[in-house]
């Protein structure tokens, strides 16, 4: 298989990386996809990425490449059809799944908030949700240069993937590491429509979060499609492609910034600077330092904080 380009590889070991739990990578389904790539998803086999047994594991076909790509949706016991459900897509981490964040703690508060939880591959396992990850530093998707940049880490080459020796699962059609976050994007927003079309969702309570890569990619997706959020929640995130901006309609989008302070893979400096610079830009942000957590305990410490702070945000409706 062909490793991505060198823009990945150099950032693969500072982000991630290890998963937080052990669980099973994601492996295409053997049940037939549909035709259309933002169509309806199929139920894939058991077992095909494992966790909580209450979360459905799906794949459809994703028409860009002609692979099958899983995606997994939890839906509450709550929710029905006469009534609007709200809706939470989440982002994985570098070599996660779509299972990484639908387990645990936020399984149980999704339960009992009534809350649809989506979480997609990304395209693949390493990709970035649409945030360009440049080299020397990194660049912001507008162009300049990025602030919140990690210093490039030693590049690791292995015949199984990147960085610390990680399997890429998923897509593996592309390697370019551009056409990867455009992918990896692309299948997020598939998802997340074939999800609205199927169940009966409130479009005043959409809501994002991610964690490490995933987290940097919901800064980025939240910025890009900044109408479709109620709120927006990043963890720990590797936001290195993301440059905030004055003019952005996403500044009126609540936004919360959790770090834990024993991370050494996101260090807290780094999410520090990002929080100033929202905070300076006057972005509708939060920022929370959670004591003795590091990178991987943060998934779970994090969602009672996460589903509180969505709990309080609706979408206003459209002005006239």
């Amino acid at each position: 298989m062909k490793l991505l380009t060198n823009s990945i590889a150099k950032t693969a070991l500072v982000l991630g990386l290890c998963l937080p739990f052990s669980q099973a990578q994601a492996q295409p389904s053997p049940t037939q996809p549909t035709a259309r790539g933002a169509g309806p998803g199929q139920r894939a086999g058991r077992g095909m990425l494992g966790g909580d047994p209450r979360v459905q594991h799906r794949t459809y076909l994703f028409t860009n490449t002609s692979e099958t790509l899983p995606y997994s949706v939890f839906v509450s016991s709550k929710v029905s059809k006469d009534t609007k459900a709200p809706l939470i897509l989440a982002l994985h981490g570098m070599g996660g799944n779509p299972d990484t964040l639908l387990r645990g703690a936020a399984i149980n508060l999704a339960e009992e908030g009534g809350y649809i939880l989506v979480g997609p591959m990304g395209y693949n396992s390493v990709g970035s949700f649409g945030m360009r990850m440049g080299g020397r530093g990194g660049t912001g998707r507008r162009g300049g240069p990025s602030t919140n940049a990690p210093s490039a880490a030693p590049q690791t080459r292995g015949g199984r993937g990147i960085g610390m020796n990680l399997p890429v699962r998923g897509g593996t059609a592309e390697t370019n590491s551009a056409k990867v976050a455009e992918y990896s994007e692309l299948d997020a927003m598939n998802v997340l429509e074939m999800v609205r079309k199927e169940y009966n969702v409130d479009d005043s309570r959409i809501y994002l979060m991610g964690h490490s890569l995933g987290g940097g990619g919901a800064l980025h997706m939240g910025d890009k499609f900044a109408s479709i959020w109620a709120g927006v929640a990043a963890l720990a995130p590797a936001a290195f492609g993301f440059q905030p901006s004055a003019q952005s309609k996403f500044k009126d989008v609540p936004l919360l910034v959790l770090q834990g302070d024993a991370d050494t893979t996101v260090q807290p400096a780094m999410t520090d600077r990002l929080a100033n610079q929202l905070k300076n830009l006057n972005y509708t942000s939060e920022y929370k330092v959670m004591p003795g957590v590091d990178h991987g305990s943060i998934i779970s410490s994090a969602m009672p904080d996460v589903f509180q702070f969505f709990a309080k945000h609706t979408k206003p409706a459209p002005k006239n």
